[in-house]
């Protein structure tokens, strides 16, 4: 199957919409099992020590993703992670087409420019979508990864073949099922799930992180 077929358009994506991509919306609910994070399935940030987990499963064509990454996650970074408090683990979790092409492109550039790429990839959602629906997915991509050492169409076209890669991806995808996520972003916190709709606002999530701390006794 062509991974840049006109049929992955995202055509019912509004790039004006706030609700959690694929998400009910429910409200904050235990985890269904337990998942490791120490394990570091996924992108890690902050103190391997933190006494706080925030783990972010997401979808880099999601609105409310990106919304949550450009006008949430600063806050988080400067006042949790960096002062050590909070490790922030990041997820793939491939809901649309581009995604896990997307996500490919990050992995090949290397864990250190992982989340270099990731910011590329929000900030051009709405071109990444474009291009899906307009079937130039593949030129667009090859932009983003040039500039973070994917330099060749045989590099790209190596990168999108790499099965230990999407292997990888399969296998954090998988993470998912303990915690019942059905849409992005999710989040679990020391493996509570909170949904979006408790956690779209840097308020909500200061105190989502704070109550954390807390019961942590920090």
């Amino acid at each position: 199957m062509n991974i840049f077929s006109r049929r992955t358009a995202l055509a019912a994506l509004s790039a004006l919409a706030l609700a959690a991509c694929g998400d009910s919306g429910a409200a904050n609910t235990p985890a269904g099992g337990t998942v490791s994070a120490g394990s570091e399935l996924g992108h890690v940030k902050g103190n391997a020590d933190a006494p706080v987990t925030l783990i972010e499963y997401a979808s880099p064509t999601c609105p409310a993703c990106k919304y949550w990454h450009d006008d949430i996650s600063p806050v988080v970074q400067s006042d949790y992670v960096d002062t050590g408090k909070v490790k922030f683990v990041f997820r793939e979790y491939p809901i649309h087409g581009p995604d896990v092409p997307a996500y490919l492109v990050a992995m090949c550039a290397g864990e250190d420019k992982y989340f270099d790429v990731l910011d590329e990839l929000f900030e051009y959602q709405s071109g990444i979508v474009e291009s899906a629906q307009n079937g130039v997915l593949k030129a667009m991509l090859q932009t983003i990864g040039q500039r973070h050492g994917i330099e060749s169409e045989a590099d790209f076209d190596a990168c999108m073949n790499n099965r230990e890669l999407r292997e990888q991806m399969a296998d954090v995808y998988q993470t998912a099922e303990a915690y019942g996520v059905t849409g992005t972003p999710t989040f679990i916190i020391n493996g509570e799930v909170h949904q979006f709709a408790n956690m779209n606002s840097a308020e909500k999530v200061t105190a989502a992180l704070d109550a954390a701390l807390e019961a942590a006794g920090e």
